[in-house]
């Protein structure tokens, strides 16, 4: 029986096949999606800030939550549950610039997360092999721990596998 686990803003989880895992309603935050097809261990992180530079103080500090320090902490505990970080890959989709009609001024919180979560997947080793980040729409993102596709579903009704 396949179970479906939701990962919340800030959170990660791990999980082996058959476990769907979700991140909703993504919008300026990006999922990260790492995939080990030898042990179908799958892990996802709710990226919300690029780094702790840009929280308030009394922010939880949990390392899901920032770009910066996500891919280590999610690689560290798929490695714990079994999986087999050289043959990881990683998808990544979200990064909206949700604020550019508020806004034209504004930062664009969605590209500095993705180029952050970029930068943390090269410096921890892990591949990326698929992207669906930028632009203004909002996603919904699963991502399939057997198989490794990353399903990606936005507010426009438009669905992607990647």
């Amino acid at each position: 029986m396949e179970l479906t686990v939701s990962i919340g803003i800030g959170q990660m989880r791990v999980a082996r096949t058959p476990t769907r895992l979700t991140c909703l309603g993504l919008g300026s935050c990006v999922a990260i999606a790492i995939w080990d097809s030898s042990s179908k261990i799958g892990g996802m992180a709710h990226v919300m800030l690029p780094d702790e530079s840009f929280a308030p103080k009394r922010i939880d500090s949990s390392p899901a939550k920032f770009g910066s320090s996500a891919t280590k902490a999610l690689v560290e505990e798929m490695k714990r549950q079994g999986a087999n970080a050289y043959m990881a890959v990683a998808k990544i989709a979200g990064g909206a610039n949700m604020f550019r009609s508020v806004s034209p001024d504004m930062r664009d919180i969605g590209l500095l997360n993705s180029e952050a979560v970029k930068k943390s997947l090269k410096q921890n080793h892990v591949r990326l092999i698929a992207e669906d980040v930028g632009g203004t729409v909002g996603r919904t993102v699963e991502l399939d721990t057997n198989s490794g596709r990353l399903t990606i579903k936005n507010v426009r009704g438009v669905i992607k596998y990647i």
